[in-house]
């Protein structure tokens, strides 16, 4: 039964060999645009929103693989909470933010705030 088990080399060997197969699409927007006519978001923050989400699963990984070794106290991840990425990312790294446990992708984002300073933010209603 246990050998059915996908492990998280699996895994990730799997994730990194489906993306390089998706292969270059027929027509790339300029990442500096909107993602779609008459969205906010660009292809350049949609890519900084994917890799907090990703870069939140990786530390997750890490810190399960740290465990087994007994180097590490971390037994809940962040996975299916890498959405609060896009709320970090609306946020000013100023603004309060009382955090669920599992907000790994919220952090990443803040951390990325905090490095480029108050002006970075993703989204904001027009007006």
């Amino acid at each position: 039964m246990l050998s059915d088990v996908t492990t998280p080399q699996d895994l990730d060997d799997r994730f990194r060999e489906t993306l390089a197969a998706l292969g270059t699409p027929p027509h790339r927007r300029d990442p500096a645009e909107p993602v779609t006519d008459g969205a906010t978001l660009t292809g350049a923050q949609a890519l900084d929103l994917f890799d907090a989400q990703v870069t939140s699963r990786q530390l997750d990984l890490a810190g399960r693989w740290l465990r087994s070794f007994g180097e590490g106290f971390y037994t809940i991840g962040s996975a299916g909470h890498e959405a609060n990425a896009l709320v970090a990312a609306v946020l000013q790294p100023t603004d309060p933010a009382l955090l669920h446990y599992r907000s790994g992708a919220f952090y990443c984002v803040r951390a990325a705030q905090a490095a480029s300073g108050p002006a970075h933010v993703v989204a904001s209603e027009p007006g």
